[in-house]
């Protein structure tokens, strides 16, 4: 039995050619007519969905703004004429232009902020409306019940909290249900995933290298010599302890200037860095104090139980 002719799909009639709305879909029709692709390879090439550019040629209504770049970028609709028909597609429709928020490309995300106004775009641009919290909700549930290897749960309340720069997907399998929530063509996940996860290890590191750091400065001075040392900073710049040394040198510390009498409390480092004296009676108001109020009312003890 010999295999019948594949038969074009009939295109839909544009409703007013004479529309500005119509002028606009029959030249984003001729420029895919151009190219000789049927209205899917043109979906696939520009990375929307076949009812989106059947939309955008039928002439209903002015095609968002992504769309008609997308002609522009992929099917070789001249830009001048494109902008030209957009706007007065617009005006005749009474309808604003969308603002979009501002993100780099997947490839040039290089920090916590830039890949939250992605994923804040991401939602904006894919369709002609973007899609409520508890439609994303409803969208992510029935990707993650299909493949629970690849998605994972997205509330209403988290998929709002991420598309407001406030938090980040926990996981990738998350960030999959944020994309497919947004409706992001799955072909574009793998640079989104590379763009999250170059994020995460660079946050990684920045908390490895701080935690690092932290011992560092703890084990300089929590030892016995370490002490000893750090005493004898501060008796060198006129100041005597009243109190056993903190566990950071960016601690306050107690201690008594041999000069005003006065206890008051500074830090270490300070006085590493500027070993000018007594915060209350040395030069220029000496070093920087800590929110605590800079004079003691009363002596307290040490942690021997004896009065400075």
């Amino acid at each position: 039995m010999e295999d019948k002719p594949h038969r074009a799909r009939r295109l839909k009639r544009i409703l007013r050619p004479d529309s500005a709305v119509g002028e606009l879909a029959q030249a984003l029709r001729d420029a895919r007519q151009a190219k000789g692709m049927t209205q899917s390879q043109a979906a696939k090439e520009m990375a929307v969905t076949s009812s989106t550019v059947q939309r955008a040629e039928a002439g209903e209504k002015p095609p968002q703004d992504y769309v008609v770049k997308g002609y522009v970028d992929h099917l070789g609709l001249d830009p001048a004429r494109a902008e030209e028909l957009r706007a007065a597609a617009s005006r005749a429709t009474g309808r604003k232009r969308r603002t979009l928020t501002s993100a780099p490309a997947a490839d040039m995300v290089e920090s916590r902020r830039d890949l939250g106004n992605v994923l804040r775009r991401s939602r904006e641009e894919n369709e002609d409306k973007p899609p409520s919290m508890a439609e994303m909700e409803r969208r992510a549930d029935v990707a993650y019940k299909e493949d629970k290897e690849h998605f994972a749960p997205l509330s209403r309340s988290t998929a709002n909290r991420i598309y407001n720069r406030r938090q980040l997907p926990t996981s990738v399998k998350q960030l999959n249900s944020y994309l497919y929530a947004c409706k992001v063509p799955e072909h574009q996940f793998r640079k989104l995933v590379a763009a999250y996860n170059r994020v995460k290890d660079q946050e990684h590191d920045a908390a490895v290298a701080e935690k690092r750091a932290a011992k560092e400065d703890q084990e300089r001075w929590s030892g016995w010599e370490g002490r000893k040392r750090a005493e004898g900073v501060m008796r060198a710049a006129g100041l005597d302890p009243v109190e056993p040394p903190p566990r950071s040198s960016n601690a306050p510390w107690s201690a008594r200037c041999r000069r005003c009498g006065q206890v008051s409390r500074v830090r270490l480092a300070h006085v590493v860095r500027d070993p000018t004296g007594c915060p209350l009676c040395g030069p220029d108001g000496g070093l920087v104090r800590s929110r605590r109020p800079a004079v003691m009312a009363q002596e307290r003890p040490d942690r021997f139980g004896r009065s400075a």
